[in-house]
This record gives structure tokens, sequence and C-alpha cells, in this order.
């Protein structure tokens, strides 16, 4: 390319999330007791709207770090869970009570000051599990899902199981 064009005014969304959650290493779980994702997202027009906008961010989140996988096999690369018995979703019973805060900072180049909240809540979800495991049992990990498979194999690693 000759030219490329660099946009001097864009606008960031910034956000965090805490979770609380509850390792049982014997049985390879990790059960989310309490999270929340904080974010500035500008000025919010409508709260509740953008409280369900976090909240379903959050499930998402909570999906993508505990739960969903694609498996395929390798030798044919033919994907092996490709319906919705085998490919876990998480479900009602799963969820924790999920809860949202904001930081509102009005933002000049977002339309009436707000910024980004779609896909913003889902992305700390995932790291956020993964620290608090971090803090319950020194244990490191750095893939998802967080899932029984994956926790037996870390655990093991880290002398917690036999």
């Amino acid at each position: 390319a000759e030219e490329s064009h660099h946009c001097s005014d864009n606008t960031y969304a910034f956000g965090v999330c805490f979770a609380e959650i509850e390792v049982d290493i014997p049985m390879c779980q990790i059960k989310v007791l309490d999270i929340i994702n904080v974010h500035d997202s500008g000025r919010l027009i409508n709260r509740q709207t953008a409280e369900g906008q976090v909240h379903g961010g959050m499930s998402m989140g909570l999906g993508y770090g505990l739960y969903e996988y694609l498996k395929f096999d390798p030798k044919t690369g033919r994907m092996l869970n490709d319906n919705l018995l085998d490919y876990k979703l998480m479900t009602a019973l799963d969820t924790p009570e999920l809860h949202a805060a904001f930081v509102e900072t009005d933002d000049p180049t977002g339309p009436y000051g707000n910024k980004a909240l779609g896909e913003p809540p889902v992305i700390p979800v995932a790291p956020a599990i993964r620290n608090a495991l971090l803090n319950a049992t020194g244990v490191a990990m750095n893939s998802t899902p967080l899932n029984p498979e994956k926790l037996f194999f870390a655990f093991e690693r880290a002398g917690l199981i036999k």
C-alpha cells in the first residue's frame, strides 16, 4: 500500500472483571461464586440496557472460559462436536449472579458521549477466572476452556492430585 489512514479520533472502552471461584480439586471443577464486570463505556444512555449488554457479554465470556471448545479429528479435520449435545454450552443453571458497574466518562468522539459496550464485557471474564484459579491453587493455565479435562492435567502436573 502506498497510503494508509490513521484515525485520530477512535474511542476506546475500558473494563475490568473480578471473579470469586470455588475450586474442587479432586473433581477438577471450577464454580464461579461471584463475578463483577466494571466498564468505562462513556455516557450511558439507558442503564438497564447497558447492564443487559454487560450481563450478556459476561455470559458469553463464562461460556468461552469454562465450557465451549471445538474438537476436531486430527486426521480428517472433521469437527467432532458439531451439535448441541456434544458442544457444551453454559446453561442458566450454570450461571452465577452477574454484577455490572460503570464508570461514566464523556467521550467527545463517540455518539452522545458513549463508547462500545457490546463485546468489551466478554473479553476479561476468562482471564479473571484464570487469575482466580491461580490465586486459589497456584496453577497457571493459559488456554481455555478451563474444563475438567484440562484442569485434571494441570492439577496433576502441579502435584495437587495423583
